[in-house]
């Protein structure tokens, strides 16, 4: 009669750590294409001058390609390496701390009333914010769950 382990398997929904942080580096890369899509499509098919408001004693500019790569790629390193401490230092709480503080910067970030731009311009300023959003705050949250 054989007889069966009594080691515990190995759950299949458990995430190893070299796979969530492919999974988020992934969608970070999304984020960016998405946004660099974007911006292709708004630029170069539309023609339209997307500018960004008015900061530190600088006028309102052109919004150029540097700019969107950094906004697509900072933020969310940022963010993972928060996730990391998080869950290294308050693994139980680490990602309800982490969405509400997503929240509050993601809220934050958003262009309000910008000096010189034109409405639409924050409207489509804040839909690049929102394309990076939709592409890596559920896989940061889903691949922490897991992992936990």
């Amino acid at each position: 009669m054989a007889t069966a382990s009594s080691a515990p398997r190995p759950s299949a929904r458990r995430l190893t750590e070299t796979n969530a942080r492919v999974l988020r580096l992934a969608a970070i890369g999304i984020a960016l294409v998405a946004n660099l899509a974007y911006m292709l499509v708004l630029t170069d098919v539309a023609g339209y001058d997307l500018r960004a408001p008015a900061v530190f004693g600088r006028p309102a500019q052109s919004v150029p390609i540097s700019m969107v790569i950094a906004a697509s790629v900072v933020p969310p390193l940022l963010g993972w390496a928060l996730l990391e401490l998080l869950e290294r230092f308050v693994p139980r709480q680490a990602t309800v701390i982490w969405e509400a503080l997503t929240a509050l910067v993601f809220v934050a970030s958003l262009p309000y009333n910008g000096a010189g731009v034109t409405m639409s311009d924050q409207l489509l300023l804040a839909l690049m914010h929102l394309i990076v959003g939709a592409a890596v705050i559920p896989v940061f949250v889903i691949t922490s769950l897991r992992r936990s």
